[in-house]
């Protein structure tokens, strides 16, 4: 997957990705940015904020800086922000593998349903770390690698077809993780059909 087909086919579900992404999984964003343990004064960065689904989740007590590099899933996100009257977010057009936020800048850092939609998912779970705080929290919410080796061979059998349509079917959570200072604290499947996960990290 490149960065521009990406951006094209996200430009295209911008348009209907409320209506298969919205309430069905509000249950599992609202539990995972529980994870990100947030205190009052805190700021906090969303990774592929998408049209911003997650931002009514988060407290008015900290600040949200949210990314995303598809205009019209940010311009849908804008409209949510003014809809809900969140002045606490902030939604801004980036790269999430070339972030340009200096090292240590925010205490926690969420990804939802984002790290299988990137060209290089260990180039992102890298600048997650950078720009984390030593201590913070890291939580990705999205599907990974199935341990059922009929599942997992079907999801690598499919995965070119979905890597066209932008998404990476068959990612596996450990070689992801893997030499990244990063303590997984929890990981448990999630609804809808307890097909996702969600993993809360602590960034040493």
């Amino acid at each position: 997957m490149d960065a521009k087909s990406i951006e094209r086919a996200y430009s295209v579900f911008s348009g209907f990705y409320d209506l298969v992404f919205g309430k069905f999984f509000h249950q599992s964003r609202a539990d995972a940015i529980q994870l990100l343990n947030i205190r009052g004064g805190e700021t906090i960065l969303e990774v592929g904020v998408g049209t911003g689904l997650s931002l009514p989740f988060y407290p008015r007590n900290c600040k949200v800086i949210g990314i995303d590099f598809c205009e019209p899933m940010l311009e849908k996100g804008r409209q949510r922000v003014r809809q809900y009257q969140l002045p606490h977010i902030q939604l801004m057009k980036m790269d999430a593998m070339k972030m340009t936020f200096p090292d240590n800048s925010f205490d926690a850092v969420f990804a939802a349903y984002v790290i299988t939609a990137v060209p290089d998912p260990h180039q992102v779970i890298s600048e997650m770390i950078r720009v984390c705080k030593v201590g913070g929290k890291i939580v990705l919410l999205n599907h990974f690698k199935n341990i059922n080796p009929f599942i997992s061979t079907c999801e690598k059998v499919i995965s070119p077809l979905t890597k066209k349509l932008g998404f990476q079917a068959d990612l596996d959570l450990t070689t992801l993780l893997n030499g990244k200072p990063l303590v997984v604290e929890k990981k448990r499947s999630v609804k809808p059909l307890n097909y996702w996960k969600v993993v809360q990290c602590t960034n040493r």
